[in-house]
C-alpha cells in the first residue's frame, strides 16, 4: 500500500492534462498506478478518484480494474463513488449485503459512509441490521466459499456457526467444515463435519439426482423394449423399438431424473426384428444393449461410454447385474460382460450342458427366471424342473425342485437375502399364482419357509422388507400386477393427476429403483409413454435444498415420518442429518397450535391434547 502522501501526488499528478484533455507520459503513469492501488484496495486511492474529474476512458479503466467476484465488484464500485454502475449491477442490493458480511471492520464502516453519503438508507438497513438472510440463505456455492472463506480468515466463528443454521444441508454442510474442530461445538456443525459424514458435494449431488415432481412422464413414438436404473437411481435407461417400411429402428435413451432431460444415445436399424423383455441394462459407468441377431443368437452391445460390440452373437439370456458387470445365461452357465471387456467372458459349469447332470441351460424366455445379489456374489436362475443358486465363481451352492403344481413356466426370482429366495410362478388360473420362500440353513439345508396362494402385494412379504430388499424387475412386477400382467389402478404409488387418470390406459409395471421409492409404468393406450412415479422423494428433494432458516418445529415430525418411508439408504442418511440439523436450530423450541404436527418428544417436553399430538 502507498502512503497518502503519494497517493496525493498521484492523484495531482494523474490530473494534468494537455489542451486537448490527453495525459502527457508522466500523467499516465501516475494513473495507471492509482488505477492499481483502487484495485488492491486502498482506502487512499478509492476516495482519491472521487474527487477527480474523469472521463468516460478513465471509469472504463477503473471498472476494468474490479474484482471479478460479483460481491467483491459490487463493494469496490460503491467505495470508488460508482454508484450508477453499482445499482445496475445490485438492482436489490443483495451482493453488496453479501460484501458486508465478507469484509473486514474498516471495510466495512467505509460502505456504511458511502451508502450514506448517497441516501441509501434502506440498503443501509439491509446490510447493517442483515434483514436479506434469506438472500444469504440461498447463496450459490460460489458466494458460499467467498463469504465462509473471509468469515474464517476473520475468524468469525459465531458468524459461521449461525451460518450452518441458516443454510440448505448440502452448503452448511460446506460451512461446518470451515470451522476448526474446537469452534464446531457439540450441535449441527459438529455433526456435519464427521469424516463419515457425505462431502458437501456428495450431499449436493444426491439432492439434484431426486426428481422434483412425483410424477414425470415421457411420450415417444414406438414399442417399449426395456428400461433399467442406474445403480444410484439418478438415470433411466430406456430402450423402445418403431417399424420402417424396411427395418425396425431401435432407439436407447437416457432420461435423468432429477432434470427430466433425456439424451439419445443409440439408434439401430436392423432387419430381423427387435428382441423383447428385458434388453437393456445401466450398469452406472457403462449402459449394455441386447440385441436379436437371429432365431437363437444375441449381439451385446455397449452404448456408453463409448459405442462398441462386446464379442460375437452367442445364444445368451436377458441380463442382471453382477459385482463385475452384468451376467447371463448359456447353455453350459454362466456369460460375464465385465466393464470395458472386448468380449464376453464364458465360466462353465459341469452340472450343465450336454453332458451334465440337469442338461444345457435354456437362455430363450428367461425373463424373470433369473436374479443376482451382486454384494454377496450370488446368481439364482432355474430351469423347469428345479431353481438354483450359484455364486459367481461358478459352485453350485443350492439346488431345490420346482413346485409341481406351476402349471406354466413362467418364473420370476428375487432373494430376499443371502439366505432366502423367492420364486413366483404364473398358475394355469391367472388368479392362483404361487409363490415359495427358500431359506439356506447354516448347515446346508433347505427349508421352505413360505408358501403363498395369490398376488404377492396381499401381505405375503417380510416385515422390514421395504428398506433392506433390492427386488428384481421381473419379481416386483408381479407384486403390483393384475393377473400377474396390468398395475391395479388402486396402488399406492401410483400419482396420477386428473390428466392421466382420466380415460381408460392401461399401465404395466416395467422397473424399480433400488430403493423401492421410484416406479416406472409404461402406459400402453393411446400415445405411447414411460411414466415414473415417485411418492415421497420430491418432498425429500425439497427438504433438503431448503433453507434451514426457512424450516419450523413440526418440519422435524415431517422428516423423520418421511424416512420412514423411503428406502433408499443415502436419501434417509441425508434426511437423518437435516433432523439432527434441525433439532440444533430450535433446541427446546415447542410447537403449538391445532394444526400440523409437532415434533416427537424429548427428555423435557411436554405434549398438550387427549392424541399427544397438539
Amino acid at each position: 500500500m502507498l502512503s497518502a502522501d503519494e497517493i496525493a501526488r498521484l492523484a495531482e499528478r494523474a490530473g494534468l492534462r494537455r489542451d486537448d484533455g490527453s495525459r502527457g507520459w508522466r500523467a499516465r503513469r501516475a494513473w495507471r498506478r492509482l488505477v492499481s492501488a483502487c484495485a488492491a484496495g486502498d482506502a487512499a486511492a478509492q476516495e482519491a478518484v472521487q474527487t477527480m474529474e474523469l472521463t468516460d476512458t478513465d471509469v472504463l479503466g477503473l471498472l476494468a480494474a474490479a474484482p471479478a467476484e460479483p460481491a467483491a465488484r459490487a463493494a469496490y464500485l460503491v467505495l470508488i463513488g460508482q454508484g450508477a454502475q453499482h445499482q445496475a449491477l445490485d438492482l436489490d442490493g443483495s451482493l453488496l449485503t453479501l460484501a458486508y458480511r465478507a469484509a473486514v471492520p474498516e471495510v466495512r464502516e467505509r460502505l456504511r459512509a458511502h451508502l450514506a453519503a448517497e441516501g441509501g438508507t434502506e440498503v443501509i438497513r439491509a446490510v447493517v441490521t442483515g434483514e436479506q438472510r434469506d438472500r444469504l440463505a440461498e447463496m450459490s456455492y460460489d458466494e458460499l466459499d467467498h463469504l465462509g472463506h473471509h468469515l474464517a480468515e476473520r475468524r468469525s466463528w459465531d458468524e459461521l456457526r449461525r451460518l450452518v443454521l441458516d443454510l440448505p444441508l448440502a452448503k452448511a454442510s460446506a460451512a461446518a467444515r470451515l470451522l476448526p474442530a474446537g469452534e464446531r461445538g457439540a450441535g449441527a456443525a459438529e455433526v456435519l463435519s464427521d469424516p463419515s459424514v457425505p462431502s458437501p458435494g456428495q450431499l449436493r449431488a444426491l439432492a439434484e439426482r431426486l426428481p422434483r415432481r412425483r410424477l414425470i412422464r415421457h411420450d415417444f413414438v414406438g414399442s417399449y423394449q426395456g428400461a433399467s436404473f442406474s445403480p444410484d437411481a439418478s438415470e433411466l435407461a430406456l430402450q423402445y423399438s418403431r417399424p420402417t417400411p424396411w427395418s425396425t429402428d431401435v432407439h436407447a435413451e437416457i432420461f435423468r431424473i432429477g432434470t427430466g432431460k433425456v439424451t439419445r444415445h443409440f439408434t439401430r436399424h436392423i432387419v430381423t426384428g427387435p428382441v423383447g423383455g428385458n434388453s437393456i441394462l445401466h450398469l452406472g459407468d457403462e449402459i449394455l444393449v441386447r440385441e436379436k441377431t437371429s432365431k437363437h443368437l444375441r449381439q451385446i452391445i455397449r452404448i456408453f461410454p463409448e459405442r462398441e460390440t462386446v464379442g460375437p452373437p452367442a445364444p445368451v439370456s436377458v441380463m442382471r447385474r453382477s459385482s463385475g458387470g452384468a451376467v447371463m445365461l448359456c447353455p453350459e452357465g454362466f456369460a460375464f460382460v465385465d466393464r470395458h471387456a472386448q468380449d464376453l467372458r464364458y465360466l462353465t459349469m459341469p452340472q450343465f450342458g450336454e453332458n451334465g447332470a440337469y442338461g444345457r441351460l435354456s437362455h430363450e424366455g428367461v425373463f424373470g427366471g433369473l436374479t443376482t445379489l451382486p454384494t454377496a456374489r450370488l446368481v439364482a436362475f432355474c430351469t423347469k424342473e428345479h431353481a438354483f443358486v450359484a455364486d459367481e465363481d461358478g459352485d453350485l451352492l443350492r439346488a431345490m425342485t420346482m413346485p409341481r403344481e406351476s402349471a406354466r413356466f413362467d418364473p420370476a426370482l428375487s432373494f430376499f437375502s443371502p439366505d432366502s429366495l423367492a420364486v413366483h410362478h404364473k398358475a394355469a388360473r391367472p388368479e392362483h399364482p404361487v409363490t415359495h420362500v427358500w431359506e439356506f440353513r447354516p448347515d446346508g439345508t433347505l427349508r421352505d419357509t413360505a408358501r403363498h396362494w395369490g398376488p404377492i402385494r396381499n401381505g405375503f412379504l417380510p416385515h422390514g422388507w421395504r428398506s433392506s430388499l433390492v427386488l428384481d424387475d421381473a419379481f416386483a412386477e408381479r407384486i403390483h400386477a393384475v393377473d400377474g400382467s396390468w398395475v391395479d389402478n388402486g396402488a399406492h404409488w401410483l400419482q396420477l393427476d386428473a390428466k392421466t387418470a382420466s380415460g381408460r390406459a392401461r399401465r404395466a409395471l416395467i422397473a424399480l429403483s433400488p430403493g423401492q421409492d421410484m416406479y416406472v409404468t409404461e402406459v400402453s393406450r393411446g400415445r405411447q409413454a414411460v411414466e415414473v412415479h415417485s411418492p415421497h422423494l420430491s418432498s425429500a428433494r425439497e427438504l433438503l435444498e431448503r433453507p434451514l432458516l426457512h424450516a419450523t418445529p413440526s418440519d422435524l415430525h415431517l422428516i423423520r415420518e418421511l424416512r420412514s418411508k423411503i428406502g433408499a439408504p443415502d436419501v434417509r442418511a441425508a434426511l437423518g442429518l437435516l433432523s439432527a440439523c434441525l433439532t440444533d436450530r430450535f433446541g427446546g423450541d415447542i410447537a403449538l397450535g391445532a394444526t400440523g404436527s409437532s415434533p416427537f418428544g424429548g427428555p423435557h417436553d411436554i405434549a398438550l391434547g387427549e392424541d399427544g399430538n397438539r
